[in-house]
């Protein structure tokens, strides 16, 4: 990411990534307080070059909560202009994500203090403001 912001700048590029629905026993989502925006999101982020969609899953999970995915479902892909976003820092990019609904996972989920500073499950019909524009679809798919 930071070789191709290097080349084009903050102008609007295409990412491809992966959105989790991390899931309690109590059917409550895990969404973490981002670091660059302070709202708050679902677990995800970018493929690696060349990464698979699924070890991508697996490894933004690890990342960001500390947890291990055992067993992962893909809902849907999530794509378009309204998921444009343009970050504080002035990059413009649309989203690709396949979005899985996660309810087989190990661990005992902490915010890696990096990309998040908080993680909280939430009940579907008692959302946070602020979602961003893939988190909102995503996450409608819990209603």
């Amino acid at each position: 990411m930071r070789q191709l912001r290097a080349l084009v700048g903050p102008r609007p590029v295409n990412w491809v990534g992966v959105c989790a629905l991390v899931l309690n026993h109590s059917g409550e989502v895990l969404l973490q307080r981002r670091t660059d925006t302070g709202g708050w999101g679902t677990l995800g982020g970018l493929c690696e070059l060349g990464e698979r969609l699924d070890d991508a899953l697996r490894r933004e999970v690890q990342e960001e909560a500390g947890i291990r995915v055992l067993q992962a479902e893909l809902l849907t892909v999530v794509s378009g202009p309204e998921t444009f976003v343009r970050l504080p820092n002035g990059d413009e990019f649309y989203q690709y994500a396949a979005v899985y609904r996660v309810s087989d996972w190990t661990g005992t989920p902490m915010a890696d203090g990096d990309e998040g500073s908080e993680l909280r499950f939430f009940a579907p019909e008692r959302l946070p403001q602020g979602l961003g524009p893939v988190d909102r679809q995503a996450l409608a798919l819990l209603r």
